[in-house]
């Protein structure tokens, strides 16, 4: 594939590194000399000298032939603004932004920008799924944590415990996908029984996830 990366700080460099054992592409923009200089010699790969909110500069590193764009610079709104003329101007259907502020994800996706990815948000899922709320436990999130796959034990004081699935009357927007009782896995339907030490994998909105751990822990 062909990858444009607009930022040649440590990230946009990483990446470089990371991406070219796979027989990728890759072409920088980066506005400083210096750090255009460092990623040319030490990677062998082509470097622009510029700005990646600039057309002229997008144009330079042939943006219009990219399979992905990814803007990883310092800055949220220049990493926005690179991202919507990657896609708007030049056609490009893949694009990827770096969000520092966690808060700016659901901006950068409702103004276009297809991935926007947070390492702020992302070490916190992380310690979110270390985290056992006393018999749940987050597996998974996906669709930028709006879906959520979720571990939940049922113990002996459970509401839910020794009733069936159709008579708990679980949130709208959540499913139970499986049922692991002792080595066996079960497929669950409405007259599903759940038994003491069954552990339930679960998906959830994420604004049902709590109300789905009201319905099963007391």
């Amino acid at each position: 594939m062909y990858i444009v990366i607009a930022g040649g700080g440590k990230i946009g460099y990483y990446l470089c590194k990371t991406l070219m054992p796979y027989k990728h592409r890759v072409v920088v923009i980066e506005r400083q000399m210096e750090l255009c200089q460092k990623i040319s010699t030490q990677l062998n790969i082509p470097v622009i000298n510029g700005d990646g909110t600039k057309l002229d500069d997008l144009s330079s590193a042939e943006v219009q032939r990219a399979d992905i764009f990814i803007a990883v610079t310092g800055k949220d709104e220049d990493n926005l603004i690179s991202c919507q003329l990657a896609k708007r101007s030049f056609g490009v259907r893949r694009t990827i932004a770096r969000v520092n502020n966690p808060k700016n994800i659901t901006v950068f996706e409702r103004l276009g920008v297809d991935i926007a990815v947070s390492s702020t948000s992302i070490i916190a899922d992380l310690i979110e799924q270390e985290v056992d709320y006393s018999g749940m436990k987050t597996l998974m999130k996906m669709k930028n944590g709006r879906i959520v796959l979720s571990e939940i034990i049922v113990k002996p004081d459970s509401p839910v415990c020794e009733k069936s699935l159709r008579d708990i009357g679980l949130p709208v927007d959540c499913v139970i996908v499986s049922i692991i009782r002792d080595e066996e896995v079960i497929i669950p339907n409405g007259y599903t029984v759940l038994r003491m030490g069954d552990l339930v994998i679960a998906v959830s909105s994420q604004h049902d996830q709590e109300e789905l751990k009201n319905y099963f822990l007391k």
